[in-house]
């Protein structure tokens, strides 16, 4: 039973990644008929908010490193959808303006993922470092230790859905509110945004899944 939990997680994890990196690579082909770029789009977005102390910048990283840096005020876009007028790049500009508009508005759930954030980093990076050392001595008290610190990232990826879930369904009005695009668009905007979305949700099963798992075999091994 625990290897098909395990090979459910890693498939859903796969299957998102493959879902997202196909939808950007099919609607980053597809132009908008009114021809504004992510840049364009993010900087309009903000201003109308009254955000115009929030940057845009290209960002550093490769394809969807797109994010909103809360700490530095900016809106980092990847090159291609920060230069470019496609549909990939007005849904993922108008998506993380929709996060520096949840930080302006004190949106409730930036709040509590922020409050836990911490203690997911630590979690993400010791649990599976406790949880063997659990399995390898029988150590009930390591062993769910790590169970909780994993928790904690699961917890944190539970949070962190509402939020990028908001961020896309701004994303959705925003786009035409301002009229970037046309109502023939709108299918494919929604499906750039849900595809995205879909990687967080995966994420969230697969922790859950991960963590049954580990109980399954902690509890086999002790039997």
């Amino acid at each position: 039973m625990d290897w098909i939990l395990y090979l459910a997680a890693i498939f859903l994890v796969m299957f998102s990644q493959i879902k997202v990196q196909g939808a950007y690579t099919r609607y980053r082909q597809v132009m908008t008929l009114r021809g504004y770029t992510g840049a364009q789009v993010a900087r309009r977005i903000l201003d109308d908010h009254g955000l115009q102390e929030v940057r845009i910048e290209p960002a550093q990283g490769g394809a969807l490193s797109d994010h909103y840096d809360p700490k530095a005020n900016v809106v980092r876009l990847s090159q291609d959808i920060y230069a470019n007028s496609s549909i990939a790049s007005v849904a993922v500009a108008a998506h993380e303006c929709g996060h520096a508009i949840q930080h302006a508005e004190n949106y409730g759930f930036i709040t509590l993922r922020n409050s836990i954030l911490p203690f997911a980093m630590v979690s993400s990076q010791l649990s599976w470092v406790v949880l063997i050392l659990g399995l390898l001595f029988s150590s009930t008290g390591l062993f769910y230790t790590g169970i909780v610190m994993l928790s904690c990232v699961a917890i944190f990826q539970l949070v962190t859905l509402p939020v990028e879930l908001d961020a896309s369904k701004r994303a959705m009005a925003l786009v035409f509110e301002e009229g970037f695009v046309v109502q023939e668009e709108r299918k494919d905007i929604k499906a750039m945004l849900s595809s995205a979305a879909f990687t967080y949700i995966a994420s969230l099963i697969s922790s859950v899944l991960q963590i049954l798992r580990l109980l399954l075999i902690f509890n086999r091994n002790r039997d």
